[in-house]
């Protein structure tokens, strides 16, 4: 056999093999470990390596990347981070493992496969909203909305603030395992929780030795009204006020009618729902509102609630509103820019009743859609309020509705 002739078979199995290790590279690969200086982390993002030369990581063009088969190494190139740019030295390759060392940093990846992924992430039972309890701390909510095919909404919320974030996820059947990718903020099940339970109602995760429990957060049946007027609908071209004459046709211009409805009634009874940010669902909880009248005295009274808790449930350092004056516009609520909207007959679970619908625009850029009752019994109660805020970074939704006049 000539010389020439072993050289080109030598040349074509190197090449050969060549081709086969950079074959081995292409798909995603999950890094799940990172040993630098002694000590291990688990990153936990996925990175894909396209045939054509591209890669990506967490679904995101990153750069371009090659196979050297001279020294058995992938350079990387990205303007996305250049702490990707550079060698790696390629110390295993298997068909599920890929271990490479660069700049002094041992990463290893295990191989994904993303069909596989969607299939038991579906199956999973993990889709839809949970709460989870005291995470990060007692005084905050954590909600987290797990969607097809493997992305997450992280929802933090405190007192005075909500936090967002996103990410993905990856539910391995098999193992009992939850990978957490890419989660912010003050958490603890960040990367790869053990499931110890998970049914329709209720989660638990083992993540680093601590156990966090969840509950399923059942579809809201909730229909969302975001409002759309503005204040400056209130008024025409020379800034005037256009309705007036509005005022008179309240329920409220007669006040004593009202308080001969209220005779009977002592409490009112309210569902109040606020829309968690960035979800489709709503936290509730119950108000009663106090109603005090009677013959004896000239007017009467109905504990304002509508600021979100009732005498039952105060917030620390805070107080009912005392206002007695019954005869404004919008009691028990505070006077604010108003109009009449029309009529509409609504029910709840308070019954059936026929109402007007008023449009207020506050001070403090809260619209308000109200529904107040115009015929007996329950002339003069609301039946439902609306109340949003549409701020961008500081809105809020909620939905007080009538459960009850007792």
């Amino acid at each position: 056999m000539k010389k020439s002739t072993l050289l080109l078979i030598a040349f074509l199995a190197f090449a050969g093999m060549a081709n086969a290790q950079k074959s081995k590279l292409i798909g995603s690969w999950l890094m799940t470990k990172a040993e630098v200086d002694g000590k291990i982390e688990t990153p936990y993002f996925i990175t894909e390596f396209k045939e054509g030369g591209n890669f990506q990581v967490m679904g995101m063009d990153f750069g371009t990347w090659t196979y050297n088969s001279n020294d058995n190494s992938m350079q990387l190139k990205s303007a996305m981070d250049k702490d990707f740019n550079g060698k790696s030295e390629i110390l295993s390759l298997t068909r599920d493992e890929l271990i490479v060392s660069k700049d002094g940093a041992k990463l290893t990846y295990k191989r994904v496969n993303v069909a596989e992924i969607m299939e038991a992430n579906k199956n999973s039972g993990l889709l839809g909203m949970w709460e989870f309890e005291d995470v990060p701390y007692p005084e905050a909510i954590t909600y987290v909305t797990f969607n097809e095919p493997d992305e997450y909404t992280m929802i933090q919320q405190e007192e005075y603030s909500s936090s967002r974030y996103l990410g993905t996820w990856i539910f391995d059947k098999q193992e009992q395992s939850l990978i957490v990718i890419g989660m912010n903020g003050d958490n603890g099940f960040k990367g790869k929780n053990k499931v110890l339970k998970i049914n329709e109602e209720s989660l638990e995760l083992e993540n680093s030795g601590k156990v966090f429990k969840a509950h399923k957060k059942a579809k809201s049946t909730k229909k969302i009204e975001h409002l759309t007027f503005t204040e400056g609908d209130f008024y025409n071209e020379d800034g005037d006020y256009k309705y007036y004459d509005d005022e008179k046709k309240l329920p409220w211009f007669d006040w004593a009618e009202i308080k001969m409805g209220l005779l009977n009634v002592k409490q009112l009874v309210y569902n109040y729902s606020t829309l968690i940010n960035g979800t489709e669902a709503f936290e509730s909880k119950i108000l009663k509102a106090e109603v005090k009248a009677s013959l004896e005295d000239e007017g009467f009274t109905i504990d304002n609630i509508f600021n979100g808790y009732d005498r039952y449930n105060l917030p620390e350092e805070a107080e009912l509103p005392q206002d007695k004056d019954y005869s404004q516009s919008l009691y028990p609520l505070e006077n604010s820019t108003f109009r009449i909207a029309g009529n509409e007959q609504i029910t709840t679970p308070a019954g059936t009743f026929n109402c007007m619908v008023i449009e207020v625009a506050t001070y403090s850029d809260v619209l308000k859609k109200l529904w107040v009752i115009t015929d007996k019994p329950g002339l003069g109660i609301y039946a439902k309020i609306i109340e949003e805020n549409p701020d961008e970074n500081f809105g809020h939704y909620s939905v007080y509705e009538l459960q009850e006049i007792n």
